[in-house]
């Protein structure tokens, strides 16, 4: 994919903006540097392009602040279905007149289907290359007024009733379902709460379930993060509407927080990097927790039973202790 990936954003790079998202990290780790511009949903990558791109854009692909066009847009589709959609329909408003728009992926991403509705969007005839396992699909820009893909309104907030009412979008995993093994998590507050008062973080927030149920029962400061745009949009949405005190910021795992800052630390670590399962999140996920921990504070975790997190968690912590386990998902206690 990266070999594919790169021969195709070297064709005008100025004229190129590379829609990056999670699939797209692999690359830009490779020392690869790029002279146009790159938007990214992810904050990690937005900030490992800043000095390989010409620019780099974090945001929920706002396309308006590019503030300009461009001749080419090439993206590595995504696995969700609806992203995928925004992005083919925002392109055509945003390329020029002759332009085009460059898709590549593998036929379990769904490229052929995709391929198929980008030519619809683009009143073009659908074009597809079979570059060994990988596709790419070229659509020129022939109608800018083509039939729109249903994007489930993208870029709409909305407020569930199935998420008991907070406000969540797509763009984020799980976006319209409150996720089991979180909810598994949400329960252990009825017997561990902090003190009001404390110093909560919300280590890969989402669109804020965790920190919600937890302001429920009590009086805290929070500290959510997240590497995704969207939960950030959504999770911001419902502090406000919660009245819930405390920040919402971007980060890589939390990466960028201050040491020492958590009496707790709430955490459901991902374990996909895109259409790939990436063993070292967890423990990215862990090293960081221990560097934002009080000496008294602790973490509650939960992972599919699957993750070894007792092997993990002792490399950095002295207590790791078991507290659920239910349909498939392990909670645990975590202590310095």
């Amino acid at each position: 994919m990266s070999a594919l990936l790169d021969q195709e954003l070297q064709v005008s790079p100025r004229e190129t903006l590379w829609i990056a998202d999670e699939n797209s990290k692999a690359l830009l780790q490779q020392g690869f540097t790029f002279a146009g511009d790159l938007l990214s949903n992810r904050w990690d990558i937005a900030k490992l392009a800043e000095d390989k791109a010409g620019r780099s854009f974090f945001s929920d692909f706002h396309f308006e602040e590019l503030g300009r066009k461009y001749r080419r847009i090439v993206y590595t589709v995504s696995k969700e279905k609806a992203l995928v959609h925004h992005i083919v329909n925002r392109a055509a408003e945003f390329l020029g007149e002759g332009g085009e728009l460059v898709l590549v992926g593998g036929k379990q991403g769904g490229i052929k289907t995709y391929a198929a509705k980008a030519a619809q969007r683009f009143g073009c005839a659908k074009q597809l290359q079979k570059h060994g396992a990988e596709y790419s699909s070229t659509n020129a820009l022939q109608d800018r007024g083509g039939e729109k893909i249903d994007d489930l309104n993208y870029t709409q907030l909305r407020r569930l009733e199935e998420l008991g009412g907070l406000y969540s979008k797509p763009g984020l995993f799980g976006w319209n379902k409150i996720d089991r093994g979180s909810a598994l998590l949400a329960e252990q507050f009825a017997t561990l709460l902090p003190n009001d008062g404390a110093h909560v973080v919300d280590l890969g927030c989402g669109y804020g379930y965790l920190s919600a149920q937890l302001a429920i029962r009590g009086n805290y400061y929070f500290t959510a993060t997240d590497n995704n745009a969207a939960a950030l949009q959504a999770c911001e949405r419902n502090f406000r509407e919660r009245g819930l005190e405390g920040v919402v910021v971007p980060s890589d795992a939390g990466a960028e927080l201050e040491n020492r800052i958590a009496d707790l630390l709430v955490c459901n670590p991902p374990f996909h990097q895109g259409f790939q399962v990436e063993g070292d999140l967890t423990d990215r996920f862990l090293k960081q927790s221990a560097r934002l921990l009080k000496t008294a504070g602790y973490a509650l975790f939960v992972v599919n039973e699957f993750i070894p997190l007792v092997r993990k968690g002792r490399d950095y912590f002295s207590g790791v202790q078991l507290l659920a386990k239910d349909q498939g998902f392990c909670v645990y206690r975590l202590d310095l």
